[in-house]
């Protein structure tokens, strides 16, 4: 892991321990986020950020491509491995740069639901998963949305680490849009299922 990678994921930890009262489930699986998609509900623009930090080693993240119109701000995101994706259109850049992470055996963080304003589920992940035959974790996040409840104790950040699920289960369906859909349904339900386990 670079320096630099380093140094912000130690500090938005600091940060989620002291002011979010941080509390991570299944945390002995957090090895396991190494070559995968990682899936995660959307709720908050602090999402990427708090559970990238969790992760004991580099992963890479899409987002949306508007944060890249500040220069500055930009050069950040792309320093700590975000990759710019135009939504609401098929970005056939960002799909190539998904796809060549993963087949470097790196993982990316993915939302199902593409934007936290949004509940419907769309189909990227199947078909990055598919298409890379590449396994998924699915991370449950609560509470990102709530700081003053957090910070004043009334509630705690949580973080909910689900096991993987292996390419090998779904390596039978083929590569099509109604495939790509229902992993990512599945998917999705497999991480709305971890709320129960905090």
């Amino acid at each position: 892991m670079r320096r630099t990678y380093a140094a912000i994921t130690a500090l938005v930890r600091l940060y989620m321990r002291i002011f979010w009262r941080l509390k991570i489930y299944n945390k002995e699986r957090l090895s396991n986020l190494q070559n995968c998609i990682i899936a995660a509900n959307h709720i908050s623009a602090f999402d990427p950020p708090f559970i990238g930090s969790l992760v004991p080693f580099e992963i890479h993240y899409l987002a949306k491509w508007e944060l890249f119109k500040n220069k500055l701000f930009g050069a950040f995101l792309l320093s700590v491995n975000c990759i710019p994706i135009k939504r609401g259109r098929i970005d056939k850049s960002a799909i190539t740069r998904v796809k060549l992470v993963l087949r470097k055996k790196r993982s990316i963080l993915i939302f199902p639901e593409g934007t936290r304003k949004s509940t419907r589920v769309k189909s990227g992940i199947g078909k990055f998963a598919i298409e890379a035959k590449t396994d998924i974790c699915p991370v449950y996040i609560e509470n990102s949305t709530d700081f003053w409840s957090c910070f004043l104790g009334k509630k705690r950040l949580k973080i909910v680490i689900g096991e993987k699920i292996k390419s090998d289960e779904f390596a039978g369906l083929q590569a099509n849009k109604e495939n790509y859909q229902k992993l990512s349904e599945n998917v999705m339900k497999k991480i709305l299922e971890l709320k129960n386990e905090c």
